[in-house]
């Protein structure tokens, strides 16, 4: 993965980044979500609005990842992972592991000293488990949606 560089996604790369949530097949539902996020992201145009931040993975300057972090409204300290996606053909080589990393990184960089908290929803699985996720239960009983997938934090020192 030595090819592989994690970068801030910026304007020129835009239509890029879309272009490998369509390739990964991504409904258009959540497509329409990503793009006002990239948007807001990268034009800064939603005054006093909490946005995502994005990254991207790329090989000789071409995309093959995408994902991105947020402050949460939740608290002060809490911050969340979503719209992360990579290549079908760059895929279970550890890039979305990269990218994990590097937002985590970020998340420590702009939070400073002191500890914080990490929420992803998502399927249960060994890559953020090795990164200390673990699902959020309620009443001893992890909560399921319909497509499988479930709150997960980890908690971390800045």
């Amino acid at each position: 993965m030595s090819n592989v560089k994690i970068v801030d996604l910026t304007a020129t790369k835009y239509e890029e980044a879309l272009a490998v949530f369509r390739r990964s097949d991504w409904d258009e539902t959540s497509l329409m979500y990503v793009k006002a996020e990239m948007k807001a992201f990268l034009k800064g145009d939603i005054a006093g609005y909490v946005r995502a931040h994005f990254v991207a993975a790329t090989v000789d300057d071409s995309i093959i990842g995408v994902a991105a972090w947020a402050p949460s409204m939740c608290a002060f300290s809490v911050y969340e992972l979503s719209w992360a996606t990579v290549l079908p053909e760059w895929r279970h080589q550890g890039v979305n592991t990269l990218m994990l990393q590097e937002r985590i990184e970020k998340i420590k960089a702009h939070h400073g000293e002191g500890r914080f908290t990490v929420l992803v929803y998502t399927w249960v699985n060994p890559m953020y488990a090795r990164a200390g996720f673990v699902p959020v239960t309620a009443n001893g009983e992890r909560f399921v949606d319909n497509k499988g997938k479930c709150m997960m934090l980890a908690q971390f020192a800045g």
